[in-house]
């Protein structure tokens, strides 16, 4: 025999709302991740870049190749020439990427995502 309860209606609108829930968490990580894989796969390519030889590599060889990544990465929009510095030392080298993407959490609510990649890495000899 059915309870009353599920004749209600009480059980529907609370799966409703659970399913709505779970809807909106998945927009909002469809748009969200690949923002900080992005960033995670370039932050590694950086490190890369970080350790190569300096005599073979000069600085503006090195800011060369961090915009042809940015470029096959799709980040142009984000990441210009004026938003990388690189420092190169005699024992090592420290590349600094701050840049801004704004995330769509749920339909008609972005934010912006402020985010750094701050590599300092020893290079060969």
């Amino acid at each position: 025999m059915p309870s009353r309860k599920s004749q209600a209606g009480k059980g529907a609108l609370s799966s409703i709302f659970w399913l709505a829930v779970l809807a909106g968490g998945v927009y909002a990580g469809l748009n969200v991740v690949p923002i900080y894989t992005d960033h995670y796969s370039l932050k590694d390519k950086i490190t890369e870049f970080c350790r190569l030889p300096k005599y073979r590599n000069p600085d503006e060889e090195v800011m060369s190749k961090i915009m042809k990544e940015v470029r096959e990465r799709r980040l142009d929009p984000y990441i210009s020439p004026q938003n990388v510095k690189i420092n190169s030392r005699d024992t090592s080298r420290a590349i600094t990427i701050e840049y801004d993407r704004e995330a769509k959490y749920l339909p008609g609510y972005k934010r912006p995502v402020h985010l750094v990649i701050a590599e300092d890495q020893p290079i060969p000899y």
